[in-house]
């Protein structure tokens, strides 16, 4: 007799590890670019793939074909038809952009990965991690296209320092092109928030280029606006302003924390994207609030009942109001990122300022956010002690998973207060 399946226990799968394993057998929907993609070099490239629920998986990627390679790369898993439209087609429309074959769209990003490769530069962490497998495989059953890459004239690698490039970032960028191309093998442009160049190592200055940024990848302005949009207007008109302390759990030397501000009638999912920015997290991953993390009979996430096992969803981040569950100073609950890393971060309310608001702050914090799949508190730690050793066996593997180049550090101390507290306001500002 054959023996029964009533005893046998289902695992859910996480989204990036069913992304990992079935993704690639789930047929691909279309594909999209930017038009403008071979005149300015950069490739905003839209892979969808269609779920037999009418669902979508969809990889985004930003591919810099003149030095960088994979820039950028996000994804979204499982995400209802409606949902994306009125979260993401928006900025989709506003930027003029076409349907592509599929290998078309395989060979751009591959032809930008294997050209920054070859200078020293990996592609970005989520592409490596996750997103490369919504992508189908790499192998010859793929049909070759040339994909010019690099200066136009003679293929030398091509550095925009784009608005947002902090001196650090750029810093690390031309110490690599010096080592790797040699001082006057390659070109750098400065560029200004409108395309303009300011200042450059190559005396062609008269074209104003079209530059993609972060933002316009993630789309994250869009979220908060539509959020923004759906807050209760009677809780507006008796709202307070919150000042939460944020600290993320078994981290030390140093502590990572951040101290903001938040206008009382704001949304757990609003709070979520504050907690992303201030801590420079990637909004990669899942999330929930809580009192008692994973053991709470009550949670607060965006999590459908499939994602829960068939467990009841209790709120929904959209429609709870901080002021519906904090309401005396001192209270704590804990928000959880990323359920594979499960860092925990403690949040208490320090203080409840009878004050109408309309933007969150970040007042004061310290220590910088831990990479993203490091593995956790226990991860960064163990990645800690590794980058202090460069005798430690591991050492150079980690180096190149964080993209640091020979005489670099990882400064677990690093956290730049100003350019943060603008980037948040400027996020959350709609006037």
């Amino acid at each position: 007799m054959a023996k029964g399946n009533k005893n046998k226990v289902i695992q859910m799968l996480s989204p990036e590890n069913y992304i990992k394993q079935k993704a690639r057998s789930l047929p691909i929907h279309k594909c999209t670019i930017n038009e403008n993609w071979k005149e300015s070099g950069f490739a905003q490239i839209t892979i969808f793939r269609k779920h037999v629920n009418d669902n979508y998986t969809i990889g985004f990627y930003l591919v810099d074909l003149l030095c960088l390679g994979v820039k950028d790369a996000f994804y979204l898993f499982n995400v209802p038809q409606q949902e994306f439209e009125d979260n993401y087609a928006t900025r989709m429309d506003q930027m003029p952009t076409k349907k592509i074959p599929y290998t078309l769209a395989h060979n751009i990003i591959y032809a930008g990965l294997e050209f920054a490769e070859e200078y020293g530069f990996k592609p970005h962490k989520t592409f490596t991690s996750v997103a490369r497998y919504i992508l189908e495989e790499d192998t010859d059953d793929i049909e070759l296209i040339d994909i010019p890459c690099g200066h136009e004239d003679d293929g030398k690698p091509v550095f925009f320092k784009g608005p947002n490039e902090d001196e650090a970032f750029v810093k690390k960028v031309v110490a690599q092109l010096d080592k790797s191309a040699g001082q006057g093998n390659y070109y750098y442009f400065e560029l200004a928030h409108n395309g303009e160049l300011l200042n450059s190592k190559e005396p062609d200055e008269d074209d104003t280029l079209n530059f993609p940024n972060k933002d316009d990848l993630l789309w994250l302005d869009d979220i908060i606006e539509n959020e923004i949009n759906k807050l209760d207007e009677t809780k507006k008109k008796t709202s307070m302003t919150f000042q939460f302390k944020i600290k993320i759990k078994g981290v030390s030397k140093p502590p990572v924390w951040r101290r903001i501000t938040v206008p009382s009638y704001f949304t757990f999912k609003l709070l979520h994207h504050i907690i992303q920015v201030v801590f420079d997290w990637e909004n990669a991953h899942l999330y929930q609030f809580s009192e008692d993390g994973f053991r709470s009979g009550t949670i607060i996430t965006e999590l459908t009942e499939d994602d829960l096992g068939g467990m009841k969803k209790e709120l929904e981040a959209s429609d709870i109001a901080l002021s519906d569950v904090f309401n005396k100073e001192g209270q704590k609950y804990l928000y959880i990122y990323d359920f594979g890393d499960n860092w925990e971060h403690e949040i208490v309310l320090e203080k409840i300022i009878p004050e109408h608001s309309k933007i969150p702050k970040l007042l004061d914090g310290r220590g910088a956010c831990p990479p993203e799949d490091c593995g956790g508190a226990w991860g960064y730690q163990n990645l800690k002690s590794i980058l202090a050793d460069p005798k430690h066996e591991e050492y150079q593997d980690y180096m190149e998973w964080l993209s640091l180049f020979e005489g670099q550090t990882w400064d677990p101390d690093e956290f730049d207060l100003e350019d943060t507290q603008l980037y948040l306001e400027e996020m959350f500002d709609r006037e």
